[in-house]
């Protein structure tokens, strides 16, 4: 009985320990990609404004510059599948120090964290509002989400 409660106790601690370095990943990850995406190095100050409402429409123009040999395939996926590797961590890491969110509030909280992002971008004029990268980070979140998930249910963690 006593070696159970130290067991319990010591697991406990073992969990809050590793929470609070994932809470202390969480946040330096938020940090960078606010930095990496808000305060991007070498832009133009006198910059028009773009905007991109129509879905798909970046990801076709890259698609067919890949296709035609007119960027190079790092590029390709430096701006697409990184838009959305971006932000599998938010997914991934989010619910796990906030094990009492259901995880379509995480998806929410997700959601709401892009469109701040991209609505600053807009604001500042830094960088080009576009649907098709809300929509990739989204699919990021949702990756991450699904992700978290397997390994939750794997490992046997309840909401």
């Amino acid at each position: 009985m006593k070696r159970e409660r130290i067991l319990r106790k010591y697991t406990r601690e073992i969990s809050l320990k590793k929470k609070t370095l994932v809470f202390i990943i969480v946040l330096a990850y938020i940090v960078l990609l606010i930095k990496l995406l808000v305060f991007k190095s070498g832009r133009d100050l006198n910059q028009v404004r773009s905007i991109n409402i129509v879905p798909f429409y970046t990801i076709k123009n890259y698609s067919m510059a890949l296709y035609y040999g007119n960027i190079s395939f790092k590029d390709y996926l430096f701006n697409i599948i990184g838009n959305v590797a971006v932000f599998i961590p938010f997914g991934l890491m989010v619910p796990y120090i906030m094990i009492g969110m259901k995880r379509f509030n995480t998806f929410i909280s997700g959601v709401v964290f892009v469109l701040i992002i991209e609505a600053y971008q807009l604001e500042k004029n830094i960088g080009v509002f576009d649907i098709d990268d809300i929509m990739l980070n989204i699919m990021g979140v949702l990756i991450g989400l699904v992700a978290y998930s397997i390994i939750a249910r794997i490992r046997g963690l309840n909401e």
